[in-house]
């Protein structure tokens, strides 16, 4: 039987749930109203794709792989839920010091490698990292790419890395910004550039591997990526994603982001996409 994560399940884990010294924003972070935590800030993303992927995952045999994985806390949730408490868990990518590294190992028994999934940007082909996930063909039930796309150049080598890791009826998880939020359109309609999260035009910084967004997708951009990469489409939603909440903000924005909630009624200006590709 398929595993359900209801929100009340999951926001129970999370007040229980301690957040480590790389996830922890600090009690004196002006930006928020109380203190915050990476899992808490993502909470409504972290919980619909951690639902939409459970879902899909059998019982009986579990790899995960998190491509993204600092700071941590979408492994360190799976760990912690009795359905997912003995699988194994993998993450791949960037901002993984030897010190993340060990932790992650010693606290969540989870293996991370430092991997370039963005090999076409050319960004850091002189720290030598692999550009492969360090995983067998057809080895992992279940992969996540959450808010990852979005920074890369070329979305394809993750995509095929997916693929070629996946079992047969195996899924992957991504979610990313909306091109199409309505936040975009009202920009637009003011005279501004929706582009304002996007690296500005000049940008180079090869040491910097939190880089700004590359370019931001819509739905039908997703699909025809997955289905080139040749991955069927399990699942497709819009939904909000808010990041914003607990945060300082002058009330000029809340009164912007209480005018943008009679638009949520048409998925397409929702601010986040969740896409579940399943491998043939």
């Amino acid at each position: 039987m398929a595993f359900e994560l209801t929100r009340h399940r999951f926001l129970d884990l999370l007040q229980t749930y301690q957040p480590s010294v790389y996830e922890s924003f600090g009690e004196g972070d002006a930006r928020f109203t109380m203190p915050m935590h990476h899992a808490m800030k993502c909470r409504d993303r972290l919980h619909v794709a951690l639902k939409r992927g459970l879902h899909r995952l059998p019982s009986d045999k579990q790899t995960i792989v998190d491509f993204g994985p600092f700071p941590g806390s979408l492994l360190r949730l799976l760990r912690r839920l009795d359905y997912t408490s003995s699988a194994r868990l993998f993450g791949a990518g960037l901002m993984v010091s030897d010190e993340f590294v060990h932790f992650m190992h010693r606290d969540a028994q989870a293996d991370i490698h430092a991997v370039n999934l963005d090999p076409t940007g050319g960004h850091f082909l002189n720290k030598g990292y692999s550009e492969k996930v360090p995983l067998s063909d057809h080895s992992v039930q279940l992969v996540f790419a959450l808010e990852i796309i979005e920074h890369l150049t070329s979305p394809f080598h993750l995509l095929s890395e997916a693929y070629r890791i996946l079992g047969s009826g195996c899924h992957v998880v991504l979610t990313t910004p909306n091109v199409t939020r309505i936040g975009n359109v009202l920009k637009l309609l003011i005279g501004r550039t929706p582009n304002d999260r996007l690296a500005p035009p000049g940008y180079h910084n090869p040491d910097d591997e939190w880089r700004p967004h590359a370019r931001e997708y819509a739905m039908h951009e997703l699909v025809d990526m997955l289905r080139q990469t040749g991955f069927g489409i399990a699942e497709t939603r819009f939904f909000l994603g808010e990041d914003t909440q607990e945060c300082h903000q002058p009330w000029s924005q809340h009164g912007i982001d209480w005018a943008k909630w009679p638009f949520y009624v048409v998925p397409h200006l929702r601010g986040s996409l969740l896409i579940v590709g399943r491998k043939p």
